[in-house]
C-alpha cells in the first residue's frame, strides 16, 4: 500500500532524517514524507539502500508498502543528517549509542531530535534518553543543544504500513517545544498527543515488552483473557513504580505511551514480543516473524535496574525468570493474579472513603457513587 499522500499543512520543513530503516524507521519515514520536502532514512546496508531507491518498498520489514517519493535511503548516516531539521532516532537499543555519537557529531544544533527507540541499554540499563544525554553532555560540554523528545505509544509498524491510523505520546521537558513538535509531526494516520515527562513515556516504552512476554505465555498455554488482563494491569502499576524511580511520574501510564502501548503490545498477534512470548512457552511459529524483540533484553537489564534502584517488581522478575529457565511459566501467573495487597499498593474502600450509594437519575435501576461523574 503507498502512503504517498498531501499533507493539508501549508508549509512544509525542508528535510527529515531517520536513522533506521526497520519497520518502525520505515513505517515514520513514510509516515512523515507529507510533512517534509525530503525525508532521508540511514541504513548500512547497501542492498536496502538499493531497493527503496530503485523500487520505493522494504519487502523485508514492511512488503505490504510503498514508500513515498519523497523518501530517499543512505548508506552515510553523516550525510543523511547533516541538513536535516529533525532527526527520528529508530534502531535498536542495543545499537542506540554508537548511532547517537554519530548523529551529534553530525546535525546542526539547532535539529529537533525525537528518540523512538524503546527498551534498555544492555550493560547499562539506561533507557535511551538517558544514554543520549550522556552522550550529548560528553559530545557539546557547555554548549549543550536542546534537549531530546521522545515518541512513544501503540505503534503497530504493520498496520500503519496498511493505511491504518495510531496515536502515540511526544513528550519532553519543554512543553512549547512538545506542542511545537506535535504540530508539526503529526499526519493523517498518526495523532502526536503532548506530554511532559520523557522518561515516564521511555519506561513505558521499554517495559511494556517485557510483560507482552508474559502475556504471551498466557495466550499460548490458555490462561484465557482475565489472566491476560491481570498481567497488564499488574505490568502497568509496577511500570508506574518503574517510572518514578527513574524519574518519570507515574501518571504516565494513563497515556497512549502508557495503557494504550500497552494493550497494542501485550495482546496483538502482530506483536513481536507477544510473539515471543509464545515461543517461550512452547507455541509454533515464533521464529519467522522479522526485526528485534526487545524484551528480551530489556527483561534482564529491567532486572539488573530494578535491583540498583532496591525495586520489587515481582511480574517482571517471573518474567525475566521464566526466559532464562529458572522457573516455570506458572510463577507469571502467580505474580499477576497474586493477592499480596501491600505490594499491589490498593486498598479496599471503605464505605466512608466511597461515600453513600444514591439512584443515578437518567438511568432506572442502577446505582452510582455520589458526587462522581
Amino acid at each position: 500500500m503507498s502512503l504517498d499522500f498531501r499533507s493539508d499543512k501549508e508549509e512544509r520543513e525542508d528535510t527529515l532524517a531517520v536513522a533506521g530503516a526497520g519497520a518502525w524507521g520505515t513505517a515514520l519515514a513514510a509516515l512523515e514524507a507529507p510533512n517534509f520536502r525530503r525525508v532521508n532514512i540511514y541504513t548500512p546496508e547497501a542492498f536496502s539502500v538499493e531497493e527503496i531507491n530503485r523500487f520505493h518498498t522494504n519487502a523485508a520489514f514492511l512488503p505490504d508498502m510503498v514508500l513515498p517519493s519523497n523518501v530517499i535511503a543512505m548508506g552515510r548516516l553523516d550525510e543523511a543528517v547533516a541538513r536535516a531539521s529533525t532527526v527520528i532516532m529508530a534502531v535498536p537499543s542495543g545499537a542506540f549509542r554508537e548511532v547517537a555519537r554519530a548523529v551529534l557529531s553530525s546535525c546542526g544544533r539547532r535539529a529537533r531530535v525525537v528518540l523512538a527507540t524503546k527498551g534498555l541499554e544492555t550493560g547499562t540499563a539506561l533507557l535511551s534518553l538517558e544514554v543520549w544525554r550522556q552522550e550529548s553532555d560528553s559530545a557539546e560540554g557547555a554548549r549543550r543543544r536542546r534537549d531530546a523528545l521522545v515518541l512513544s505509544g501503540p505503534n503497530l509498524a504493520v498496520e500503519i504500513s496498511r493505511g491504518m491510523p495510531a496515536v502515540s505520546s511526544i513528550a519532553g521537558t519543554d512543553l512549547s517545544e512538545v506542542s511545537r513538535a506535535a504540530r508539526a509531526l503529526s499526519t493523517d494516520l498518526l495523532s502526536l498527543v503532548p506530554f511532559g515527562d520523557p522518561l515516564g513515556a521511555q519506561a513505558c516504552g521499554a517495559l511494556k515488552n517485557v510483560y507482552a512476554i508474559g502475556c504471551g505465555m498466557s495466550a499460548a498455554l490458555g490462561w484465557g483473557d482475565n489472566a491476560t488482563a491481570a498481567i497488564l494491569w499488574r505490568g502497568l502499576q509496577e511500570t508506574g513504580r518503574f517510572a518514578r524511580a527513574v524519574g518519570g511520574t507515574s501518571t504516565v501510564i494513563g497515556t497512549p505511551a502508557g495503557v494504550g502501548d500497552f494493550v497494542a503490545t501485550c495482546t496483538s498477534r502482530l506483536s513481536r514480543n507477544h510473539d515471543l512470548g509464545r515461543t517461550v512457552a512452547g507455541a509454533p511459529g515464533g521464529a519467522s516473524m522479522k526485526g528485534v524483540r526487545e524484551g528480551a533484553s530489556t527483561a534482564q537489564e529491567a532486572r539488573r535496574r530494578c535491583h540498583t534502584l532496591g525495586l520489587s517488581l515481582p511480574l517482571l522478575d517471573a518474567v525475566c525468570s521464566v526466559m532464562m529457565g529458572e522457573r516455570k511459566p506458572a510463577a507469571v501467573l502467580e505474580a499477576a493474579c497474586g493477592t499480596d495487597v501491600e505490594a499491589s499498593e490498593h486498598r479496599p474502600v471503605t464505605a466512608a472513603a466511597r461515600g453513600p450509594l444514591v439512584p443515578a437519575a437518567s438511568i432506572k435501576g442502577s446505582w452510582q457513587i455520589a458526587g462522581c461523574d
